[in-house]
């Protein structure tokens, strides 16, 4: 076989080497979309039938055979859903807002200024996102104990904003890297302050990034379980991934009610993923994390 029939030092031809990567990728594509499809399926087939459906004859049918909705009937009625939802809006909404206007600001900064110990500050912002929540919780805890801020929709917001800021910072630090100077110069040269450069110049070349940090605060914030447990200590104020977590223990909740609100929790991230995947992808691209 010629040397020019294949990549240097290989035996199969080019040709032959990029049908089996496409095809290696194609398979894991299959196998990935396998994995999370088959738990989403089951969640949503428990959640739209009845318990006498699902359970019928000492076996779990998985087959949907008949639509009901029994199972969020008795969420909306017999729980405190609607005010768990309600609750995790409240929190999700302030805590996404302030982490992306604190990573704007932050990011602009980082870039535009230069400061005695500018890119240790950044790593540092970074390292602080490798903390897992469990080691913030316990000083949050004491330090909104001391103020008296427990059991608030403020501290709750304080706290998520704190997990999800060190890394939207860091996002947005990278993102702005990619925004040329020039631009502003252009505009200061017309006259603009700084502020109204920002305003209507920078911010909207670098709508991808801001947006990506923004879907990922939204993230943390609404899957959110440790803080919300920590923080929050009145069944009234439990967001939705707390409340749902106490059906398990109530005898009137079933499997069907659980999955019926598992469903519910998962809809407002996949109107997210699935209307604002291209800025996340832009974002997460063009921010250097490709």
């Amino acid at each position: 076989m010629a040397l020019g029939e294949g990549a240097a030092g290989s035996i199969l031809p080019q040709s032959l080497q990029t049908r089996l990567k496409r095809i290696a990728v194609i398979l894991t594509a299959a196998l990935v979309a396998i994995f999370v499809t088959i738990p989403v399926y089951i969640m949503v087939a428990i959640a739209v039938q009845s318990p006498a459906d699902v359970f019928r004859g000492g076996t779990v049918h998985l087959i949907v055979d008949t639509l009901t909705f029994r199972n969020f009937r008795v969420l909306l009625e017999d729980t405190n859903t609607v005010q768990y939802f309600i609750n995790s809006l409240i929190v999700t909404a302030g805590a996404t807002t302030m982490s992306t206007a604190l990573a704007v600001a932050a990011g602009y900064g980082l870039t535009r200024f230069e400061f005695t110990g500018k890119t240790l500050a950044a790593r540092a912002v970074l390292f602080a996102y490798m903390f897992s929540p469990i080691v913030l919780a316990i000083p949050l805890y004491v330090i909104f104990y001391s103020l008296g801020l427990l059991d608030s929709y403020f501290a709750l917001t304080m706290a998520l904003t704190a997990i999800s800021a060190p890394f939207t910072i860091w996002l947005m630090w990278q993102y702005f890297q990619t925004v040329p100077i020039s631009l502003e110069e252009s505009a200061w040269i017309r006259g603009a302050s700084r502020t109204r450069t920002l305003w209507d110049v920078v911010l909207p070349v670098a709508r991808p990034g801001y947006i990506s940090a923004a879907i990922f605060s939204f993230a943390v914030a609404w899957n959110d379980f440790t803080m919300a447990r920590v923080v929050m200590s009145s069944d009234e104020m439990y967001t939705i991934t707390v409340g749902a977590s106490l059906f398990l223990d109530r005898v009137t909740i079933g499997w069907g009610e659980t999955m019926a609100v598992s469903l519910l929790i998962s809809i407002p991230p996949f109107l997210i993923a699935v209307f604002l995947q291209n800025y996340l992808l832009q974002g997460f691209n063009v921010g250097g994390l490709e």
